[in-house]
């Protein structure tokens, strides 16, 4: 049965190993630090499962916590929709219900022990970023899919060779982001948005 309940955001275990901290940055900046975080939260719970040692771990939501933990929020409010009492299958579980993405920000797969501790932890994969731009722009399509943006971003960090992206490169990325989300190549991923058409070709 799932249940609301106020925890320190500190206390949380990811369950990725990064986030688009240039997304994360930009958020922080349009909300304020001195805002109710628990109140702020229950609107739309941090869904989280407790793990058999007692342990707190996300499933969703990491962008957002991390933009509240930049802003030095201390308690959340979280809904625990899953609690697990065997640690030999406690990742299994996790993987088949597609509570958990083990792979590092280029695809590679990595053990659970691999995943960050804590939230501030988490590392920069700028192509999260990306992708998440891309999809805003409508470039692709947000579907039900899990963790469909980080299928786009491994797909554009191969298109784009794993080129470097920050703020001063961004909006350059962005376009080529178009270019490649429209390409036969990407009509598999989630959210595919069509074929390029002629004129931008």
């Amino acid at each position: 049965m799932k249940s609301s309940c106020e925890i320190a955001l500190s206390a949380l275990h990811p369950t990725q190993t990064a986030v688009g901290k240039i997304t994360v940055e930009e958020r922080a900046v349009r909300m304020s630090a001195n805002m109710d975080f628990v109140k702020y939260t229950a609107k739309r719970p941090i869904p989280v499962v407790q793990a058999p040692d007692g342990g707190f771990y996300l499933t969703d939501s990491h962008h957002l916590a991390s933009v509240l933990s930049r802003l030095g929020a201390g308690k959340v409010t979280a809904e625990v929709i899953g609690r697990f009492s065997e640690p030999r299958t406690f990742w299994q579980e996790m993987e088949k219900r597609h509570w958990v993405w083990l792979f590092d920000p280029k695809g590679n797969p990595i053990k659970p022990a691999a995943l960050p501790r804590r939230i501030t932890d988490l590392q920069d994969d700028p192509y999260r970023a990306l992708a998440s731009y891309a999809q805003d722009a409508g470039y692709f399509k947000k579907t039900d899919a899990y963790f469909m943006e980080f299928h786009w971003a491994r797909y554009f960090g191969q298109r784009m060779n794993w080129q470097s992206i920050d703020r001063m490169n961004l909006l350059a990325a962005i376009r080529q982001a178009e270019l490649f989300a429209c390409q036969p190549e990407a009509r598999n991923l989630p959210g595919y948005a069509g074929p390029c058409k002629a004129n931008s070709q």
